[in-house]
């Protein structure tokens, strides 16, 4: 008996079962960083636009769904929202997202994680935390 309560831990623990469900973006405070950067307003307006057009076409069509070990996810690429697969976990403050369909691993710090929120910053190659990062609302509580 002992030993299967261990296991129940163990995997409560290795999937969390807060993260279970669908989130869907609510801010990219990375991408809103560079829309106020000097370099970005010194863009012509056509490249200006285009950009607002890729933030607002993230900010529609971006989520996580977290079931099991397994994240389907979206992101943009040339100019398009594509779905994506992944097996994650938490390995203490980071969350660890191994893509299955390139070899490709991308790290977030959790920097908030409640029940109706979460707030991820990448964690760049060296391991240092990146700026901005994204806030999640989970879709049950919108």
């Amino acid at each position: 008996m002992n030993i299967l309560l261990n296991y129940i831990l163990f995997f409560t623990v290795i999937i969390n079962p807060i993260l279970e469900g669908r989130w869907v973006i609510e801010r990219f405070i990375t991408f809103e960083i560079v829309i106020n950067s000097k370099n970005f307003q010194n863009l012509d307006a056509e490249q200006q636009i285009r950009g607002l057009e890729m933030y607002n076409l993230y900010l529609e069509g971006v989520d996580l769904n977290f079931t099991g070990d397994t994240v389907y996810f979206k992101d943009l690429k040339n100019e398009k929202i594509i779905n994506k697969i992944g097996l994650w976990y938490i390995d203490k403050d980071t969350l660890i997202i191994n893509d299955l369909e390139v070899m490709a691993t991308y790290k977030y710090y959790i920097e908030t994680l409640s029940e109706c929120n979460l707030h991820l910053i990448p964690v760049l190659p060296r391991g240092l935390v990146g700026k901005g990062g994204s806030t999640f609302i989970k879709d049950t509580c919108s």
